[in-house]
């Protein structure tokens, strides 16, 4: 069965289109007090309400602060991947991304603090999907 496909709009745009070109971009509030990385792509600063933002290239690292396996799942078109780990990332930048975790072990073993880099994977015939690696494996 096919993947859903994310819903793109002139919105977030710029974030798909550095996914499928291999590389993470976020949104930055221009506001001198505030300069906060922001995700996910809004119209204001959720912080301060600024409405100049612009994007920017993110380092693709961070560290896990949340975590689960997913048995079931809930579209058919990731029931080849399952069982999975789904993460909750804190972003060097301060946002969090919620990815899957491949390679991951799935017994368990707590992952909270491991630092992880992004990766982009094949998602359906034309996009790529964020995904994050443990950077502190062999």
């Amino acid at each position: 069965m096919n993947k859903p496909q994310p819903r793109v709009t002139e919105l977030n745009r710029r974030y798909w289109d550095g996914i499928d070109a291999g590389h993470l971009v976020l949104q930055h509030c221009l506001n001198h007090a505030c300069r906060r990385a922001i995700f996910y792509p809004r119209v204001c600063c959720p912080y301060c309400q600024h409405a100049e933002l612009e994007w920017r290239d993110a380092t693709g690292t961070g560290r896990v602060i949340s975590h689960s396996t997913i048995h079931r799942t809930h579209h058919d078109g990731f029931n080849d991947e399952a069982p999975y780990v789904f993460a909750a990332v804190e972003l060097a930048e301060g946002v969090l991304v919620y990815a899957q975790l491949p390679g991951a072990p799935i017994d368990g073993e707590s992952l909270i603090g491991r630092a992880v880099t992004a990766d982009f994977v094949p998602h359906g015939p034309s996009r790529r999907m964020l995904v994050f690696r443990l950077a502190d494996t062999g």
